[in-house]
């Protein structure tokens, strides 16, 4: 590798665990792609290399041959008072093209295809997927030692230690896994690594398609960077339930076989690291907390010796060397003396290790890096698994200790997998499982959820009742199916909602029958106006029961009338109604939800009836004992229930129509007034969903070249291609849509929040207004729309690359120069008033306080007010631009802390939402689901004016004799009770002071959830006075600029 490369790139890859034994065996054919050791260079490279505050990550796209040219670009930081900005330091993004220059006649033509090859790698990068993909069962898992031929062998090596010929050996055990379908290995990855990834190291290798290495390993085998190294010594497990019971020093007194193993690696890497380095520094021994395991860990740093002073190149490949010759496998993978260990494992494990426990990393001129690859798995043939782990054995090991060890070990591979719904390996198996069922309705309830789970709708809300019964059985005994349970069906809508939203896929709400069902028309109302693809599932009373004053009974067919995509009445599970039409049904449900049919997302309503029984019991019918709930068992034994039991597809799929857009004029008209001169195009962006359609944005506005006007929830709102703060610059009388010349409008994604901004569209009225939007449904409230474009984002921004529109710099000049003018203008009018502890201070300040990456949800009124109009802008981070999530589908402000707790099941960043007090006291029930919340930190900014503030911006203000009673709301409550009561955390600030340590503070908590109360000092009168004087300065600020501009221009027509 030192030889073939410059110094600007890096290799990734590995060597085998046996790669310094000179009486190496055989590769394994399962390791063939491996070699012997392989080191590729990625021809796309994103890392972020170390700097205050980081990690260094990086990811490779595809592989090439080493002859190389490489070329960097750095990403920028933010300003230097954002102290946020640090998350983006030193990020780099590589694109390394190899080609052949030894054949000169073909240098022109292996060039221009290795670039199209880049080009297309470049291209096929997109952002990662939100939603966990469904990725299969166990359909069979193996281990070729048995446990009785493992704790043999760890007898065998302590009659060794007795003897004095071993001081120390680590056994490992193998586990063959064979799924019931082929499996990404980023999303293995993704999926197995949860959210301990911060405690571990990750590794990830792929040399051919479907042939993968995955490892989680909490050690390091090196770190070399110029003359400085770091390594690691990892040994001493115990499971994380008996540390937690019993502490660390009793632990360590109890068993001192682990400190033995421990003291023994240790021993052996300060006698290596001596051997390069005089100064050792030995880092302070601590605990390492694994998902079920602790380790005693020690670091060390040492500056390498005057032996390895050539230049930084070689000196880094000879350390790097020296690592994988004199240190792997170190003491605690291998054992003591290491070639009569290396003798023992030979003997004992009847499989070849390959990378197991090996380096594998990165390696390069200027850093190196090196795992010790344990906690492994090799992926074979996209869906074969072959797990390893290992323990060491020392003095006094107990074998079944050492075996349940190893096991734990395993989980995070083994345990992330479970067997096949039907627990058999055979069709004519499952059919057996599927006759045994009771009854009827624990059938029919089985074979929903399990096609809802083919079908990627893996995630339920469940609401207790009794007639609900058999769909609540059937997901709690589905191994693939997630369920929360939520008390109140208002509340679980909008925790679907949020949810749904947070993986882009649908979300399952089971309820029982009567007003349970009335209660999810609020929930549904949004999903429909957001296109939010929700499942309803509501079940009922038999048909015979209605309109006859049955208990519990409602018409509940047609009950969210318009605000469902559609709807089904199935009867009472039978043997009437063919099994592979119930499959079916849920079929054509799930696209309906998800849009395949119409690119048209949202809520579908399945109304169950079910007779008795309703629990899972077979036998006499309750309340009907001369029934019986025993069926027909030839009712599944049919060719389409065989072919459904043969894989784990859906009965049918729709397969989306795949939409371009080729010669439509109107494009072709916004393409002309792109190429020409003019450019007087406005793009207005709405709330966006994801950030790859946040992207597509930015790349569809640079090729119009035309100027943004975004809303908050676009993602684009703070970002450099936006006209920040637009809001307050229209009101500018200089700048009313009227007197400014607007060729054309281009409107994406959902509405704006700004009353203004759809004003000046209005008042624009240009020629050519275009609505783009996939769904088949009028979006033009003013119905000033002039064209409805009925496209993705991704097939406008594909057809505009077609049409070979470069990108242009975005945003216009002038618009550039009047939002950095309504920026300067805002700052020192925020200034003046912080004391004052404001409103539009607060929003402000969340802006650039929040912590990059994380997930912004906003309550309607004013929050999502303020938000919009006073963020600040940040500076283009090198992660895609998250929207922020607000219901802004119907806009009402219940379900929104409810929403808020869904969309933290459904991601694993941070996440903030900002409230109002009234829309808090709309849901504050929804606390309770967050009361014993541990993932990622929620910060729940309570924005508390006293009560319904945005009335005082209406015209209902001036009549003053209903405003206070009948709109403002005013109330008295007591968050910080309310809090407690829930058993929620809640610390209360009324000063921007308080305000900024505490959610800064609360940001950094490592989960759990924390109410921020921002008690504002304005009243409701002041605080429009506060808005409009802030407005003020910024239009003085602008008329200032635009007056200067006009100036300008005039000198230079005279000169």
């Amino acid at each position: 590798l030192e030889a073939s490369v410059s110094e600007r790139i890096r290799y990734i890859g590995g060597v085998r665990f046996d790669s310094s034994d000179k009486d190496a065996g055989s590769i394994g054919s399962e390791w063939a792609p491996f070699q012997r050791g392989l080191w590729v260079l990625p021809r796309i490279e994103l890392s972020v290399q170390e700097t205050k505050g980081t990690q260094t990550k990086s990811t490779a796209s595809e592989t090439t041959p080493s002859e190389a040219a490489s070329s960097t670009a750095s990403t920028a930081s933010g300003d230097k008072d954002d102290a946020s900005s640090q998350l983006i330091q030193g990020a780099v993004l590589a694109v390394q093209l190899c080609w052949n220059a030894s054949e000169a006649a073909g240098l022109d033509e292996t060039w221009a295809t290795e670039r199209r090859r880049v080009v297309e790698a470049l291209q096929g990068l997109r952002p990662p997927r939100v939603s966990s993909p469904y990725l299969g069962a166990v359909s069979k898992q193996t281990e070729e030692v048995t446990k009785d031929e493992f704790l043999s062998q760890v007898r065998q090596a302590l009659e060794a230690f007795q003897s004095n010929s071993l001081q120390k050996v680590v056994l490992a055990r193998r586990v063959l896994m064979d799924l019931n379908q082929t499996i990404d290995p980023v999303e293995l990855l993704r999926h197995v690594v949860g959210s301990t990834r911060k405690r571990q190291y990750m590794f990830l290798f792929e040399p051919c398609a479907g042939n993968a290495f995955v490892s989680l390993t909490p050690e390091r085998l090196c770190k070399v960077q110029g003359t400085d190294i770091w390594t690691e010594a990892v040994a001493g497990t115990w499971s994380l339930e008996e540390f937690n019971k019993l502490g660390e020093t009793a632990l360590r007194h109890a068993s001192p076989k682990h400190s033995d193993e421990h003291r023994i690696v240790v021993d052996f890497i300060r006698e290596v690291l001596g051997k390069v380095s005089r100064h050792v520094k030995v880092c302070d021994e601590h605990i390492l907390r694994l998902r079920d395991l602790v380790h005693i860990k020690q670091s060390y740093h040492a500056i390498a010796s005057s032996g390895f002073d050539a230049d930084e190149a070689s000196r880094t490949y000879a350390l790097t060397n020296f690592f994988c010759t004199e240190m792997s496998p170190t003491p605690a993978v291998g054992g003591l003396p290491l070639d009569e260990a290396r003798r023992f494992i030979k003997i004992a494990e009847p499989f070849d290790r390959g990378l197991y426990a090996a380096p594998c990393g990165v390696v390069g001129a200027q850093s190196s890096e090196l795992v010790v690859a344990i906690r492994s798995c090799l992926v074979r043939d996209g869906k074969k698994l072959h797990v390893y782990a290992g323990a060491g054995m020392v003095q006094g090991s107990d074998p079944a200790e050492e075996f349940d060890e190893i096991s734990l070990k395993m989980r995070q591979f083994t345990d992330a997998f479970p067997a096949t719904p039907l627990g058999a390996d055979s069709v004519a198996g499952r059919l057996a499982s599927l006759t045994e069922l009771p009854n009827m309705n624990t059938l029919w309830s089985f074979l929903v959820v399990e096609e809802c789970v083919r079908l990627g709708v893996r995630n339920f809300v469940i609401c207790p009742g009794s007639r609900s019964t058999p769909l609540v059985v059937a997901i709690a005994r589905h191994q693939h199916a997630n369920a929360v349970v939520n008390h109140d069906e208002r509340a679980a809508a909008f925790y679907a909602v949020g949810w749904a939203k947070a993986i882009g896929a649908p979300v399952g709400v089971i309820v029982t029958s009567g007003t349970a069902v009335a209660n999810l028309l609020p929930g549904a109302v949004e999903a429909a106006q957001s296109q939010v693809p929700l499942l309803l599932f509501t079940a009922d009373r038999p048909a015979e029961l209605r309109d006859t004053g049955a208990n519990q009974t409602i018409v509940q067919p047609g009950i969210f009338g318009a605000h469902i995509r559609w709807e089904k009445d199935l009867p009472c599970p039978s043997t009437e109604f063919p099994a592979h039409v119930v499959l079916s049904d849920i079929d054509l449900a799930v696209a309906h939800a998800t849009g395949a049919l119409t690119d048209h997302p949202g809520p579908v309503h399945l109304n169950f009836c079910f007779r008795e029984n309703l629990a899972p019991d077979g036998g006499p019918v309750r309340g009907a004992p001369e029934r019986t709930s025993s069926w027909d068992k030839a009712y599944v034994d049919t060719p389409q229930i065989h072919r459904w039991l043969e894989s784990t597809s859906p009965r049918s799929v729709y397969v989306p129509p795949k939409r371009r857009l080729d010669s439509e004029p109107v494009l072709q008209e916004l393409v002309d007034l792109a190429r020409s001169g003019r450019r007087r195009l406005l793009m207005m962006v709405g709330s966006l969903r994801t950030a790859e359609e946040a992207l597509l944005a930015e790349d569809i506005a640079r090729r119009l070249g035309a100027a943004v006007f975004a809303d908050i929830t676009s993602g684009i709102r703070q970002r450099r291609v936006a006209g920040n703060y637009a809001d307050q610059l229209v009101r500018c009388p200089l700048l009313e849509g009227n007197l400014l010349q607007v060729d054309a409008i281009i409107h994406i994604g959902g509405p704006l929040c700004s009353l203004r901004l759809n004003s000046f569209a209005k008042a624009a009225a240009p020629r050519l207004h275009v609505r783009v939007a996939p769904a088949p449904t009028r979006l033009d409230q003013d119905h000033m729309v002039t064209h409805h474009l009925p496209c993705s984002l991704e097939a406008l921004a594909d057809a505009l690359v077609r049409a070979d529109l470069q990108p242009q710099p975005v945003p216009p000049p002038f618009w550039q120069r009047l939002s950095e003018a309504a920026g300067d203008a805002l700052k020192t009018a925020l200034a003046a008033s912080r004391e004052a502890f404001t409103e539009p201070y607060v929003a402000n300040a969340i802006s650039h306080l929040m912590r990059r990456g994380a997930r912004l949800q906003i309550s309607s009124s004013m929050p999502i007010r303020d938000l919009d109009f006073f963020a600040r802008p940040h500076a283009d981070a090198l992660i895609a631009p998250m929207p922020p999530m607000a219901n802004r589908g119907a806009s009402g402000i219940d379900g929104v802390i409810s929403t808020a707790a869904g969309v933290c099941m459904g991601t694993s960043a941070p996440s903030t939402l900002v409230i109002g007090d009234v829309a808090a006291l709309h849901d504050i029930n929804a606390l309770q689901q967050l009361a014993c919340y541990e993932g990622p930190p929620l910060t729940i900014v309570l924005v508390n004016n006293g009560g319904g503030g945005i009335f005082n911006f209406l015209p209902i203000a001036k009549h003053t004799d209903v405003l206070s009673k009948f709109f403002n709301e005013p109330h008295s409550v007591d968050f910080c009770c309310a809090c407690k009561a829930f058993g929620v955390d809640y610390v209360l600030c009324s000063n921007a002071a308080d305000f900024e340590t505490e959610y800064m503070r609360s940001q950094r908590r490592p989960k759990g959830v924390c109410v921020v109360e921002a008690r504002v000092g304005l009243s409701h009168e002041q605080n429009v006075a506060e808005h409009k004087r802030l407005e003020e300065a910024v239009v003085r600020r602008a008329t200032e600029e635009l007056l200067a501009q006009v100036r300008l221009g005039g000198t230079r027509t005279s000169g």
